[in-house]
């Protein structure tokens, strides 16, 4: 199978798949769509190395880590699974994360989303793995703990980025790669992040669906839940919006996730 994209975030594990997970995945390399399912806490992180492992496709990985909504759950047992569930499984785990910090819905308290990030910011670097950051009205706090590991944020990512042209230009700044949803379909709500796009450079793009969320609007006959098939919506949408070939992007967003990956 000839890759067109790489998915680089589908909640696969999700309970929005277990009637028909099989036929997603069929149906995402059927159209030349791979993935990395994304890892929330270590329930999700197990799923998803498990399933992989069971199902050994070839195009698809996952991340493991733990999302700042659930950094009370952090302790020392905790970090220490999540460790040894990454080192033992280092072909099928792709990055660390999800991780990192949300200040908009408070599921964990600030401090305890802190202590967790920068654990999992010393993991990453003490493998030798990529991260897949989450951010969330808390960028002031999350780029100090970026900036504390330099090298690191050459080898991150900021998923699922909906913020502003200077967010984005500070997330850049420091070495990151920013990813780029269905959102940026969304007329209603994408005045940021078309913006943000403008001047986001090819070689620091991503892109991925979410799924099954943040499934692309004003695209017809779309059903509700978000599948990896989608993320050609995704696309076409940031071609538009720099005035561009979708094949330079599709190119460019490949070329930068098989090498950040190491894929």
């Amino acid at each position: 199978m000839e890759l067109k994209y790489i998915d680089i975030g589908l909640n696969l594990m999700g309970k929005q798949f277990d009637s028909d997970r099989e036929t997603v995945a069929a149906d995402s390399f059927a159209a030349g769509v791979g993935f990395i399912v994304t890892g929330t806490d270590l329930k999700s992180d197990r799923a998803a190395v498990d399933y992989l492992k069971k199902s050994r496709f070839e195009h698809a990985w996952c991340t493991c880590g733990i999302h700042p909504h659930n950094a009370d759950r952090w302790d020392e047992n905790y970090k220490k699974q999540l460790l040894e569930l990454i080192q033992c499984n280092r072909g099928i785990v792709a990055a660390v994360g999800e991780a990192g910090l949300d200040y908009d819905r408070m599921f964990s308290t600030k401090e305890n989303q802190k202590r967790c990030f920068s654990d999992i910011l010393d993991i990453a670097e003490s493998l030798e793995l990529p991260l897949f950051l989450h951010e969330r009205s808390a960028e002031q706090d999350f780029i100090k703990l970026l900036k504390q590991h330099q090298e690191l944020c050459r080898r991150s990512v900021v998923h699922c980025f909906t913020g502003s042209r200077g967010t984005a230009y500070r997330y850049l700044q420091l070495g990151c790669y920013i990813g780029i949803t269905g959102w940026i379909c969304d007329d209603r709500r994408n005045r940021e992040v078309v913006e943000a796009v403008k001047s986001i450079p090819l070689d620091r793009l991503m892109i991925e669906t979410d799924a099954p969320y943040l499934t692309p609007l004003n695209i017809k006959g779309l059903p509700r839940r978000n599948v990896p098939v989608n993320i050609k919506y995704v696309a076409e949408k940031i071609a538009s919006v720099k005035n561009i070939d979708v094949e330079a992007v599709e190119q460019a967003a490949l070329r930068n996730t098989r090498q950040f990956f190491n894929l």
